[in-house]
């Protein structure tokens, strides 16, 4: 819970970049982009990409932090100078770069994560649910199963017995398997924030793994370090209401988020 009372959006957001250098970081499915039943269909809100180009120019940095691969959110996105930190934190494609930088010593994580996925594959046998293969983590999407509630309870089971180092996340609709403690979208956020020596910072997410952002944007306002705009995206019900619980305010939908996007370049 965060130590600010809901107010207006925008508002928020005017403050927070009014205490330069400020910077927006941003989740991308269900933030910027609506959530659709394909991953790989994904698109940004309309003018999403306009507004984010302009905000590049503007502010300090303005990013991506996503649970997709790097080189994958930057394709979805369009906009080569924004900062993308993808796979919840593990790898960096600065603004543009084209060749992301994972985090050291994870050259073991890949044939780990095969042998774990290939065990879900088998337990499902089911063409609806998409496994999303990163690299560097593994993402089970069962919103298009037919039963979506018993394919969760089938990935559920199929991963009880996780590898060592490895440790499994829910999300809207899907689960993640991903390294443990090697870095999240909470530490990203500090990165960024000392990387830029940022004053001002508006994050904006809409799942339980944007807590960590949530988390770490508090923490800066609490210990003085930068004034902050937590914003979270969508109403409840699909959105957790531990997403809604930890946000200063609430955006709609992703189109609200370009409408609050467009005033901040104006602003």
């Amino acid at each position: 819970m965060t130590d600010r009372s809901p107010t207006d959006p925008i508002e928020l957001a005017r403050s927070a970049v009014a205490a330069a250098p400020a910077g927006l970081l941003a989740d991308l499915d269900g933030t910027l982009a609506p959530i659709v039943a394909d991953p790989a269909a994904a698109r940004l809100a309309e003018r999403g990409d306009t507004a984010l180009r302009a905000l590049s120019a503007q502010l300090a940095v303005t990013g991506i932090v996503t649970g997709r691969a790097a080189r994958d959110a930057r394709a979805i996105v369009g906009v080569e100078e924004m900062l993308v930190v993808g796979n919840h934190g593990l790898e960096w494609l600065e603004g543009g770069s084209h060749e992301p930088v994972p985090a050291p010593g994870l050259e073991w994580i890949a044939p780990a994560l095969e042998s774990l996925v290939a065990n879900v594959r088998s337990a499902l046998d089911d063409p609806n649910v998409t496994i999303e293969q990163k690299g560097l983590s593994a993402t089970v999407h069962y919103r298009m199963a037919a039963d979506p509630a018993a394919a969760r309870q089938r990935i559920m089971a199929a991963t009880d017995e996780l590898p060592a180092g490895i440790e499994r996340r829910e999300g809207r609709m899907s689960i993640e398997l991903r390294p443990m403690g090697v870095g999240d979208k909470g530490t990203a956020v500090h990165q960024v924030v000392e990387r830029h020596a940022l004053r001002g910072l508006i994050v904006l997410g809409d799942d339980v793994t944007d807590l960590d952002m949530f988390r770490a944007a508090s923490d800066l306002r609490a210990s003085g370090r930068a004034t902050t705009a937590i914003l979270a995206v969508g109403s409840a019900g699909e959105v957790p209401a531990s997403v809604i619980a930890g946000a200063d305010a609430v955006l709609a939908d992703p189109a609200a988020v370009v409408t609050l996007l467009e005033a901040l370049v104006r602003n």
